[in-house]
Formats: structure tokens, sequence, C-alpha cells
């Protein structure tokens, strides 16, 4: 195998990209150059260019797509199921946010008291939080749990993860979740909140979560912008 030195030119190539990356100079999701143009950049040959790209690639920084060009990738999100949506975006090496756009008590119609197992017209806290990776925004989600659970959470509750602050401050804990996905365009709300185009892929998600005694803590219905190149979702059953 030849040996690679730090001084050669495909690595000074490599190490200028990757900086220009980290940096923002290139986001993510965004196309880098051509071949033809990165060769003029840096007076290279196609085959110095391709052999940094390739190492970049290797390192899971860039993607190439067949006829399209070569991007900054997205690093695949791990979803857990005993984990918060805040921990999973940590866990992924990214800065977890959520703006809360509105916070009310609404009656639990159809099939919403059935969800929570509550009375017909009881009333429900309902969050619609939008939530962020590395402040780019990655799903909206509207959450609905009963008053009778945790009366006055809707003024309480201000960030960070809602799991967390259920079992701090009301002795709610999450014991399982059950989750129900599935592909869909994005609507109005998707593009508005998501920042995508209408009709754009999408995944749909409705959660439904459960106390120890297996009564109902949460019911919550999001949808993640399908841009991302996957989401891993682990289940683990105790």
């Amino acid at each position: 195998m030849t040996k690679r030195t730090n001084n050669t030119l495909y690595f000074n190539i490599k190490e200028q990209l990757l900086k220009q990356i980290q940096s923002g100079f290139y986001a993510v999701g965004e196309k880098l150059p051509t071949e033809a143009a990165l060769c003029e950049m840096f007076s290279a040959s196609r085959t110095t260019i391709r052999l940094a790209l390739s190492e970049l690639e290797v390192q899971d920084i860039l993607e190439r797509h067949q006829g399209k060009g070569t991007f900054v990738k997205r690093k695949e999100l791990q979803l857990n199921q005993k984990r918060s949506f805040t921990e999973d975006v940590l866990m992924s090496g990214k800065e977890p946010t959520s703006t809360i756009i509105e916070a009310k008590v609404t009656p639990a119609e159809i099939p919403l008291n059935e969800f929570l197992n509550i009375p017909l017209k009881a009333p429900v806290n309902q969050l619609l939080r939008l939530r962020y990776a590395d402040n780019e925004p990655l799903l909206y989600e509207t959450t609905y749990i009963a008053w009778d659970l945790a009366p006055g959470l809707i003024n309480e509750y201000k960030d960070g993860s809602l799991f967390s602050f259920l079992e701090s401050e009301y002795n709610l804990k999450a014991h399982r979740s059950v989750e129900q996905l599935k592909p869909v365009l994005a609507d109005k709300t998707a593009s508005r909140l998501l920042g995508v185009k209408e009709g754009s892929p999408c995944l749909q998600v409705r959660t439904f979560t459960y106390l120890a005694d297996g009564s109902p803590l949460e019911y919550s219905f999001g949808v993640f912008r399908g841009d991302f190149p996957s989401y891993t979702i682990e289940r683990q059953f105790g």
C-alpha cells in the first residue's frame, strides 16, 4: 500500500475543504463546486481532487449523488425510545433547541379522549412546539396531556425535555411509547414551520406514551422533514 504523508497535495486540499465545511463556508446540504472548478481552484489534477473528495466521503462528511454532484452530508439522527428528543439530538452531536408556537387548554374531542382515557370534553394541555437540531427546523410536534395529570403545565413548562420536566415537577415518569410512522407530503403547515416546499416528502409520527401502570401519559402528533438522509429509531424493552 502506498504511504501517504501530510504534505501531499490531496491531503492539503482535503484539509482545506474540511476547514471550509467546519467553518460553515459550505453549509450542511450544500453542493460543492464541480470537480473541474475544484481543479482550477486548487491547481490540481482531477485525480487528486477525486482522492481528496473520496476521503471526505469515507469520513462521512461528504456524499455524492450520481448526476447531481457532491454535497455536505447531514449526520443520521439516532432516535431512542428511552431518551427524549433533546437527548437524541445531543447524542447525535447536534445542539437541540425548541420554540413553543402555541400553548393552550383545549377540550378533549373524539378520539383524543380515548387516546388519553379521559372523559369527553375534559380539559387537556396542548403544546405545539418546533424542534431544531443545530438551529435547523427538524420537527413540529403537537403534544396533548390531560390537565388532571399535569395541571398548569402550559404555564409552567418553557423549554428543554418535556419528559424530564414532567418527571421532576409532576412525578410522571414515561415508561414506554408506541410510535406509528407514515410517509406523507408536506402540507402548508409543514412548509411554513419546517421551511420545506409544499408537497415535499416528510415523515408523520404519532406517539402514544404510557406510565408504568399502563395509563396514558401523553399523545403527540408530529411531522419530520424528509430531506435528512435517514432516522434510526431504536426500541428498548426492560
